[in-house]
């Protein structure tokens, strides 16, 4: 269901560092649960300079809506009971170019990190942010400024790094050092797989895959996991990443163990 509203905000005075704007900035929040995005709505009706002008908790209410209010900005969750908040993402920045997408998620997972910045969002920002960062980092998205949570930083300039280097990843310790879980994980990241999918083909907790993908990459000396596939490509991890990619619950070469 929409909800669909022009109220423009009440009290507050929080400084303002960036250049103000003649009219309010105009947010539609997407997020499927209703409490949080009535947190959100009251954070921001604080701040005197933007309008919560809509909000919605799906997919394809999402892109509907953001057509017919042209919103300036949109807040947007990456998980949404009826599809990815990344399509949804592109399909708003392709049909309204002059509205900027930021996302909001609980997600630490560097592959939505990415996939999100190539579907256009001009920002990603953990759900843990401050309400006063919060309304900052709307500000700063209005006007195009990219906006990304400091804990994700590290993941995209190592991604950006990657890319301009184009380069071979930095040699580290054999691949043969890693146990035998982590030479799975690996693996499994190489092939391009979130860690959703990895926790889901190896039966484990996604914040395990996590774990494992951290010490991986502090064990080879790597700076992302686009260079962590790399590394197992040319270690001889796996021949082609495109092989052996079989969907979670379906079988695959990749022994499961506990």
């Amino acid at each position: 269901m929409t909800e669909i509203s022009e109220q423009r905000s009440g009290v507050g005075d929080s400084p303002a560092p960036l250049p103000a704007r003649a009219d309010p900035i105009r947010v539609l929040l997407v997020d499927d649960y209703e409490i949080y995005r009535h947190g959100l709505r009251m954070i921001l009706q604080l701040e005197d300079d933007i309008v919560v002008a809509g909000q919605t908790a799906n997919a394809h209410d999402a892109v509907r809506t953001a057509v017919e209010l042209r919103p300036d900005v949109v807040v947007l969750d990456i998980y949404l009971p009826d599809g990815s908040g990344i399509a949804v993402c592109r399909e708003i920045t392709q049909r309204l170019p002059h509205t900027r997408v930021l996302m909001l998620s609980a997600s630490e997972d560097d592959t939505d990190l990415v996939e999100a910045i190539k579907a256009g969002a001009t920002g990603y920002l953990l759900k843990d942010i401050a309400p006063d960062q919060l309304a900052d980092s709307i500000r700063a998205t209005a006007l195009g400024q990219p906006q990304v949570s400091p804990a994700l930083a590290p993941t995209l300039m190592g991604e950006l790094s990657a890319v301009v280097r184009g380069a071979p990843p930095r040699v580290g310790v054999p691949v043969a050092d890693l146990t035998d879980r982590e030479r799975e994980v690996l693996g499994l990241v190489a092939r391009g797989w979130s860690n959703r999918k990895v926790a889901a083909e190896l039966f484990i907790a996604e914040n395990t895959v996590k774990n494992h993908v951290r010490n991986i990459l502090d064990k080879l000396h790597l700076g992302s996991r686009t260079e962590a596939a790399m590394y197992a490509v040319r270690g001889g991890l796996i021949a082609d990443p495109a092989l052996d990619c079989a969907e979670p619950g379906q079988p695959s070469s990749t022994a499961r163990r506990s």
